[in-house]
């Protein structure tokens, strides 16, 4: 029998709809509903945990339900409320994924949502990979396959005939009808400027996605066959120009090596300029946020540019109160509880005693620092992870890790406390816990 699928059912009419046909849509599937609380429109958020947990007792459906402090989490990171809600739902779910209890997670994603996801990613300039919509895009934290999008062929339109033809009931999102949030300005008014000019816009789209997809994948494969080539042996962070400019789609080379690192479009364009130039390329600077690009005589050095504070370290010996710096650090350890929450509050984390052993090293992160970390199958610097995480200068300067156990180079087995490493995870075979917290 498959693994139970976790329905994101927040109550509208979409996700009504999915959580109704899950039967037809997951056959033979065991699901179970996951809500997520955001607290963000007082009396109507309440009434919509009701409504499902209402729902899922009257039709015998297991029902997980989570609150969250959204505005808060916005605030002490620094992101739009749109962005903090879409972080607290999928690290929920991905939480929710790293036991064995559940196969994947589906969304009710649906086509109108993916022409807007196309449109949003063409007006941030996101390149060839934005023109994939969401059909197949991984969510950070969990891996690919493990995120079910099952209506995207199906219209809000076409939802909204079968639930009054069924008499399905669903909750109105007051939100939806407000023009501050760019996704809905798209859908109320650019949406129906697309559909005089032609009424099967959507379907029109949603091919078209499917061809960027098609086109997206041969772009993808040329890079790959061809990225390692243009570094100077042995480094991964200069590029040789020779090497660079003997390709032929050389400035989609360019681009996708230096997009990760934040630089701009506009920077990309400049430097671009200079190596089609019949000028002088040596000695000219190219800045992003956190990083620099200095080009030489034949070669683009690619470097951080923040200057870090003195490099801090301790090693914690047993269960405790510590101090890293500013940090204030409390470790302890004990059995595994019955009712224990893999969810944490926020500034603390959870690892599996039997694979995280007294005594461990905390300290500031470095550059070359990397980690696996948790549900995302595959090695990630930290760098691109703070990128991820849109964290400021400041915090990554003060960013703290603890160096994985097993002690190979870089190697880090969390960052406080954001992301644990993969093999450092609560399972269910855990019988131990060691709770990190930082202040």
């Amino acid at each position: 029998m498959p693994g139970t699928i976790l329905l994101a059912v927040s109550g509208g009419m979409d996700s009504m709809y999915m959580l109704a046909r899950a039967g037809e849509l997951f056959p033979g599937a065991p699901v179970t509903v996951a809500h997520c609380n955001f607290g963000l429109r007082g009396e109507e958020s309440d009434g919509d945990e009701m409504f499902v947990r209402d729902w899922c007792s009257t039709h015998s459906i297991p029902v997980l339900v989570k609150r969250f402090d959204t505005l808060g989490y916005a605030e002490a990171n620094g992101i739009s409320i749109e962005m903090a809600a879409r972080d607290l739902r999928y690290g929920w779910f991905a939480e929710l994924l790293s036991s064995a209890q559940f196969s994947a997670v589906a969304v009710a994603h649906n086509a109108n949502d993916n022409a807007e996801t196309l449109i949003l990613n063409l007006l941030r300039g996101t390149g060839t990979r934005g023109l994939r919509g969401m059909g197949d895009r991984d969510i950070s934290g969990i891996g690919s396959g493990r995120i079910l999008r099952p209506l995207l062929g199906v219209t809000r339109e076409e939802i909204a005939a079968w639930m009054t033809a069924h008499g399905v009931p669903h909750r109105e999102d007051s939100s939806n009808s407000s023009n501050r949030f760019k996704r809905n300005k798209i859908r109320n008014e650019v949406f129906p400027v697309f559909a005089e000019i032609n009424p099967s816009f959507l379907k029109t789209l949603g091919s078209d996605i499917m061809h960027f997809a098609q086109v997206d994948d041969i772009a993808e494969d040329y890079f790959r066959s061809v990225a390692m080539g243009v570094y100077v042996p042995g480094s991964t962070d200069t590029v040789s120009i020779p090497s660079l400019l003997a390709l032929d789609h050389w400035e989609y080379v360019l681009f996708r090596l230096l997009e990760p690192y934040g630089f701009d479009e506009g920077t990309l364009s400049a430097l671009g300029a200079l190596l089609r130039s019949d000028g002088t390329v040596s000695g000219k600077t190219f800045e992003a946020p956190g990083y620099r690009a200095v080009t030489t005589s034949d070669s683009i050095i690619i470097s951080a540019k923040e200057v870090k504070p003195e490099a801090l370290s301790l090693v914690v010996t047993g269960d405790g109160e510590y101090e890293l710096g500013d940090a204030s650090i409390t470790v302890k350890s004990y059995g595994r509880p019955a009712d224990l929450q893999l969810q944490r509050p926020e500034g603390q984390l959870i690892a599996d005693a039997g694979k995280l052993k007294y005594p461990f090293r905390l300290r500031s992160w470095e550059a070359g620092d990397w980690m696996k970390p948790l549900g995302l199958g595959g090695r990630k610097k930290l760098s691109d992870l703070f990128v991820d995480l849109k964290w400021s200068l400041p915090r990554k300067e003060a960013a703290i890790v603890l160096e994985h156990p097993d002690g190979a180079p870089g190697h880090v087995g969390a960052l406080l406390c954001v992301r644990i490493g993969d093999s450092l995870k609560v399972t269910p075979e855990t019988t131990r816990i060691v709770e990190i917290t930082l202040r």
